[in-house]
């Protein structure tokens, strides 16, 4: 297994991690984290499929952070 693969597998159990989590704001961020893991694995196997999709799911979650900003301020000054 190469270090690019073990990226990936990470990255997969980032992304599932993130569904198990019930807040929707704890969902987006870890899922974030997990979507960047899988833009670099994407980008080391030159992957333009697997780039597209996640880049495609981050604009997602940045548009749901900017939009609802004032619930994700006021979630995180909770924590």
């Amino acid at each position: 297994m190469t270090p690019i693969d073990i990226l990936g597998w990470i990255a997969t159990g980032v992304v599932i991690i993130s569904f198990l989590v019930k807040d929707i704001l704890m969902l987006r961020t870890i899922n974030s984290m997990g979507t960047v893991l899988w833009l670099i694995y994407g980008g080391l196997k030159l992957d333009y499929p697997v780039m597209a999709v996640n880049l495609l799911i981050l604009i997602t979650h940045i548009i749901w952070f900017l939009q609802d900003k004032k619930l994700t301020f006021n979630k995180f000054k909770q924590l």
